[in-house]
């Protein structure tokens, strides 16, 4: 018993860390010094990947794609809104959003990290800031989260929550084994699952083993477990909610929204369940830069991470704090797991959460290793933070890059947007990129009588319908979808070569000009007709 209740406050953190872990400022410092970087960082427009579709989403108040992001749509809007207001471009105030959940994650990391060292014994305050300190700076500047920490993607927000969640349990975790009736950290744990609902389901991989342990340890306490559940239950309702405004905009849609988003029950449960994308699950096919970007950041933060969650097991000396530990790796270890079988082309974000769970586990491992140095033990972590900056700074000149790259590929969009005539014509760009038009014509108000497309988009019956309406054709009458299997060497192949035919074949049946627009080659092409 003495041993359980030396664990228990070694584990028991006060708010934010106050001694002997750190300055109870640090995590919000960590926070700051992440936002400044990542704002400097932030270009000035609409980034690679699903930046144009989230700042056009934020603008308007608009449903983003599966899950549909509904929390971080509602409070994102307000806070662009403000921005605009103040004289922020659209795109920049949706970059700054996401810097905005960064700096978030960050500080939540440190203060979970601070709070794991607590339990080392012998390690004097500098040691354990030290040892917090130099895994989280290499987190919050490694390229994953540092690109989509100053663009405007959902990601940083994710990473915001999962840091959230690891803070959160090893804190409630703490207070069932402390007295009381536990309901109010039943309420806040609820909250916290309701939160990741309501952004994505594959939050479930981080709160189901965490919850599992949570109520290992209510039992183990003998507390009355059926109230603990309600409570929590109840409170994860209130942001699970917040799917009704997906549920509304079916029937009532948005300026820009989804375009598979019809007005059915079967619709929006597609939608918030990301049923478009199950197809993707069972294989790991990363686009080339993926890859590469996984090999050399991912993998090794992972590595590194499996070590530290082994040492903080290790050196769990009763069954709370074994439950802990194995809870955050069981965590980290199903997002790694999942991620490596999602067949996305752009999957390295989503390790973000097992990233983050084994560098707040890296702190302790090195608080451990440093504390029997004694005196020496700063100055030797001292040495390794300096050492760390020789990461830090590449990662951050990469990012200033990047900003610059961005920038410039929107000079090329730019001057090929003005190529396209001003008349009614169909544009299609084969590329999700292709909504980087649309924020032209609904923000600028350019070339509003254009009709901007996705070839893939040409799939939903909604899409189709529309364009019959307008152009009394179904684009893909006469040419049935032809079955690929996802993951397979020629599936990109395939479906580009389809979408070849029902192009042309559209071009031919329509009046109405038909535009090639691909920044890849890059080419601004009028089809001709027969």
């Amino acid at each position: 018993m003495r041993a359980s209740r030396t664990r228990t406050r070694a584990l028991a953190p006060e708010p934010f860390v106050n001694a002997p872990g750190g300055p109870a400022s640090a995590p919000y410092a960590a926070a700051m010094i992440a936002f400044v970087v990542y704002a400097a960082l932030c270009p000035p427009v609409s980034g690679m990947g699903d930046g144009s579709e989230f700042t056009l989403v934020l603008a308007t108040n608009g449903v983003a794609h599966p899950t549909g992001y509904p929390l971080y749509t509602l409070f994102g809007h307000g806070f662009v809104s403000f921005l605009h207001a103040l004289g922020v471009a659209w795109p920049l105030a949706a970059n700054l959003w996401s810097a905005v959940g960064g700096a978030i994650a960050i500080g939540f990391l440190f203060a979970l990290a601070s709070t794991l060292t607590r339990s080392v014994p012998g390690a004097d305050r500098a040691t354990r800031f030290l040892a917090a300190a130099i895994p989280v700076a290499l987190f919050a500047f490694q390229p994953i989260l540092l690109t989509d920490a100053t663009a405007g993607e959902v990601n940083s927000w994710s990473a915001a929550w999962a840091c959230a969640a690891g803070y959160a349990f090893v804190r409630l975790h703490a207070g069932l084994e402390s007295p009381g009736d536990g309901r109010r950290g039943a309420m806040l744990w609820g909250l916290v699952c309701g939160a990741g609902l309501a952004h994505h389901l594959t939050s479930i991989l981080v709160t189901a083993p965490l919850t599992i342990a949570l109520v290992a340890t209510a039992l183990r306490r003998r507390r009355a477990l059926a109230p603990l559940l309600l409570a929590a239950l109840l409170a994860a309702c209130v942001p699970i909610a917040s799917y009704g405004i997906i549920a509304w905009r079916a029937w009532h849609p948005a300026l820009v929204q989804w375009p598979a988003l019809a007005p059915s029950l079967a619709s929006v449960l597609d939608h918030i369940t990301g049923e478009q994308y199950r197809h993707y699950v069972g294989y790991f096919a990363p686009a080339p830069d993926q890859r590469a970007l996984i090999d050399r950041v991912a993998v090794p933060f992972l590595a590194a991470g499996s070590a530290g969650l082994v040492v903080g097991f290790a050196r769990a000396k009763d069954a709370g704090a074994r439950t802990a530990w194995a809870a955050l790796a069981g965590a980290a270890g199903l997002v790694s797991a999942f991620t490596f079988r999602y067949g996305v082309p752009d999957p390295a974000p989503y390790f973000i959460p097992a990233m983050a769970f084994g560098a707040a586990a890296v702190a302790l491992a090195l608080a451990a290793l440093a504390a029997p140095l004694k005196r020496s033990a700063a100055p030797t972590l001292g040495v390794a933070a300096l050492a760390a900056l020789l990461l830090v700074v590449p990662w951050v000149r990469d990012g200033a890059s990047r900003q610059q790259e961005i920038t410039s590929y929107e000079r090329l969009i730019r001057s090929m947007w003005t190529a396209v005539p001003p008349d009614t014509a169909i544009v299609f760009w084969p590329d999700d990129r292709y909504i980087h038009l649309r924020e032209y014509q609904l923000l600028l108000g350019e070339k509003p009588a254009l009709v901007v497309l996705n070839p893939d988009l040409l799939l939903e019956d909604q899409t189709r319908e529309r364009l019959r309406q307008r152009f009394g054709v179904d684009p893909i009458a006469g040419h049935p979808v032809p079955r690929i299997v996802p993951g397979s060497p020629d599936a990109d192949l395939r479906i580009r070569q389809y979408f070849k035919q029902v192009i042309h074949s559209f071009n031919e049946r329509i009046p109405t000009p038909i535009i090639i627009f691909d920044p890849s080659v890059p080419i601004v092409q009028e089809q001709r007709k027969p």
